[in-house]
């Protein structure tokens, strides 16, 4: 280690103290170093020793060391040796005089209040340092105890006169903090290595300025409500508190005065609020005057014009207004300066979105000013809707609007994503807008996340901030897809909640169109079943015809055709060709099952033909027409056109061949033979005979002497042959009669 290398950086007097002198520790060694410091009072400029050499060893790591002297006016040379167990370094000698490097002690202050924009300061130096206070240099520092901003004023003090200074240029009532130091002004004998050094400052003293007439009007602006049935309005005045320089004292109240067109001036109010609220007409134009009164006096008045509704402002020209952010709770607001001169700003923001109600924040800009920063109420997150109002000697000549935020953040929530429509292979998705409240920053992008379960990793796809739906395609029937979504802006990102769709299996109107199909079949085979049920007797009678049943008939044997009906041994040839030879005179009775009245079986009606004219009436005109010809019996019949013969009429014989045949009048109560003789005519015919079955439901037109015509009889070849044996046999039995 070299000497050059130890250095002493600078060295200090105190009046009635010491020598101290500063240095850099050399770099760490293998064993301590130890730093001593050697003062020499001197003859002349160090020019020999004059003194003892005295000593002083820093504690262990100090960079500094005090040495005491007794006579400042003298010179001193100065040494520093550093040494351990490895070497030993010793640095320049230094010579200096002990006035040139001393440090005073700092002065004793008193401050006088005496004007509104003055302080009178009085001060000395402690001791005797100084011979007179002419060989000192002293600097004041005082500084705005509500601002907090400081000045600094030289001072040099005049022979013969007492220290003091004014310090004028302040403002009226206000708080001041006051400080004085001083250094001394060593001669050019006294020149040497250093300089002298300011003292430390005095204690600080405090004052305040008398108070001054307020220097302006309050800041004035105005709040317009609708005009009411009564044509008249809510105005609400407001103003500013003066600022502590513009007030210049205690504000004791303000004074409204109002002025209506082409009227004086009448005062209104006279009040400690900073606000009124006025019902006015709201077609009249009137002009308000707003002063503010301290102890000194009265504030130049500040004018607002409030317009008649009917008769509006001008359209106000437009001022652009320019909006950044100034600090997370600040924001800076700056305008183009109008040609007009003389035009007045006022500032005027609400938060987004505005609450019924609420009021809105404003500031007054003086004129010749384009920009101003607006702290008031100002949070990050927050979205600001700002105007700028310039003002013309009160009314309305410009204006212009911004928004802004301070800071964004990020957004409070994620949007609820929900989904409105779900398919077997893709999902619709949609998701709120976010309240202005909770974005907290202008929304750049939508982050959609989904993954179906199953596989690994998710997909996404990125949205503009103005779509609110997607539609997410190529999902497979039935699987479950989970998505979330993430919402960004300039201040970060939000991350939402998860969800948990399942897609369908069947795509929607695919169950729909199968039900329908099944329920329509079911439909058309109830209809079906209906209509079979209310029509079955028509379809059982297509489909299955009703056939007598032959073995419930009176004949216990039937006849085939062309066969001849043997009545007697002799059976005459003239019988045996046609279907059987009978006589309508000897053939037909019907009984019914029971005397004395009629019995309808179905279709068939069992009654009693007395004569072949009666049988030939109930063939052409229906049983309802027939009556006996004897007796007249009158027997209630119902009506009817057709006759459905399925019986077999039978005539027995009670006698022999040869003998008198007679009707079974045991079977009836009365007569039963047609000429009502006791003795019959003898019948051609043998024991019994039997009746073809007749089941045709057409009337039979016959008479009684002539054959039917094949049109009317050709379908009932039985009765064909009944009427020609009746006329045969009817000329017989009138020649055996």
């Amino acid at each position: 280690v070299t000497p050059r290398t130890l250095k002493i950086k600078s060295c200090v007097s105190f009046w009635g103290k010491n020598i101290t002198c500063y240095w850099d520790l050399l770099p760490e060694m293998d064993s301590p170093t130890t730093y001593t410091l050697q003062v020499t009072e001197e003859a002349g400029r160090c020019r020999g020793d004059f003194g003892i050499i005295k000593h002083c060893v820093a504690d262990q790591g100090e960079r500094s060391c005090g040495i005491p002297v007794e006579n400042l006016f003298a010179f001193y040379k100065i040494k520093l040796i550093a040494q351990n167990r490895q070497l030993r370094a010793d640095s320049s000698e230094k010579c200096v005089h002990g006035m040139s490097i001393v440090k005073l002690n700092p002065p004793v202050l008193n401050v006088i209040a005496h004007q509104s924009r003055c302080l009178q300061l009085e001060w000395n130096l402690p001791g005797d340092e100084l011979m007179s206070a002419t060989e000192a240099q002293y600097e004041i520092q005082y500084h705005d105890l509500v601002e907090m901003s400081s000045m600094q004023v030289n001072f040099t003090a005049v022979e013969n006169v007492p220290v003091f200074a004014n310090i004028c240029g302040l403002f009226p009532f206000t708080n001041y903090s006051v400080q004085v130091r001083a250094k001394y002004l060593p001669s050019f004998a006294f020149q040497s290595d250093g300089g002298p050094f300011w003292s430390d400052w005095s204690l600080e003293k405090f004052a305040r300025t008398l108070p001054a007439v307020p220097s302006r009007g309050p800041a004035f602006w105005r709040k317009l409500g609708s005009p009411g049935a009564d044509k008249k309005r809510v105005v609400v005045l407001m103003w500013k508190p003066l600022k502590p320089k513009e007030a210049n004292g205690e504000i004791l109240g303000y004074s409204l005065h109002s002025q209506r067109k082409g009227e004086p001036v009448v005062p209104r109010y006279i009040t400690h609020n900073l606000q009124c609220s006025l019902l006015l007409p709201a077609r009249e134009e009137f002009i308000f005057f707003l002063t503010a009164k301290n102890t000194v006096g009265v504030s130049p008045p500040s004018k607002l014009v409030i317009p008649a509704l009917r008769n509006p402002e001008a359209p106000p020209s437009t001022l652009p207004l320019l909006a950044s952010p100034a600090g997370d709770h600040a924001l800076l607001l700056q305008w183009p300066l109008p040609s007009t001169p003389k035009m007045d700003f006022i500032l005027e923001w609400n938060k987004l979105p505005m609450k019924e109600g609420g009021d809105s924040h404003w500031q007054y800009q003086p004129e010749n000013v384009n920009q101003a920063v607006i702290t008031e109420t100002i949070k990050p997150g927050n979205l600001y809707a700002l105007k700028i109002f310039g003002l013309l000697d009160g009314s309305l000549g410009a204006f212009g609007s911004s928004r802004a935020y301070s800071k964004q953040i990020a957004p409070l929530r994620a949007p609820t994503v929900y989904p409105t429509q779900v398919w077997k292979s893709w999902v619709e998705l949609q998701w709120e807008k976010l309240p202005l409240e909770e974005q907290g920053g202008e929304i750049r992008n939508y982050t959609i996340y989904y993954k179906e379960e199953g596989k690994d990793d998710y997909r996404t796809v990125v949205l503009d901030s103005s779509v609110h739906r997607y539609v997410i395609n190529g999902l497979a029937p039935g699987a479950i897809v989970r998505v979330y979504m993430v919402t960004a802006n300039e201040g970060g990102s939000t991350r939402g909640s998860m969800l948990s769709i399942r897609t369908k299996n069947y795509d929607y109107g695919e169950v729909e169109i199968l039900l329908s199909v099944i329920c329509v079949g079911f439909i058309i085979l109830l209809v079906g079943i209906l209509l079979c049920l209310s029509r079955r007797q028509s379809l059982c009678k297509y489909l299955w015809p009703q056939i007598p049943d032959p073995g419930k008939s009176n004949l216990a044997i039937w006849m085939p055709q062309n066969t001849c009906l043997d009545f007697t041994s002799h059976c005459n040839e003239k019988w045996s060709q046609a279907y059987f030879g009978v006589s309508i005179t000897d053939l037909i009775k019907v009984f019914p099952p029971q005397p004395e009245e009629e019995v309808f079986l179905g279709k068939q009606w069992l009654v009693e033909v007395e004569s072949p004219k009666a049988l030939q009436k109930v063939i052409k005109n229906g049983i309802a027409s027939w009556e006996p010809e004897d007796q007249q019996l009158q027997k209630p019949l119902a009506a009817w056109n057709e006759v459905e013969y399925s019986r077999v009429l039978v005539v027995k014989n009670n006698r022999g061949p040869g003998e008198t045949w007679s009707s079974p009048s045991c079977m009836w109560s009365m007569p039963s033979c047609w000429d009502l003789a006791s003795t019959c005519p003898e019948s051609p015919f043998g024991q019994q005979f039997w009746v073809q079955n007749l089941t045709y439901e057409t009337l039979l037109d016959v008479t009684s002497h002539n054959r039917a015509t094949d049109e009317s009889t050709g379908e009932f070849p039985l009765l064909v042959s009944l009427v020609a044996v009746e006329g045969e046999l009817h000329s017989a039995e009138q020649s055996h009669t």
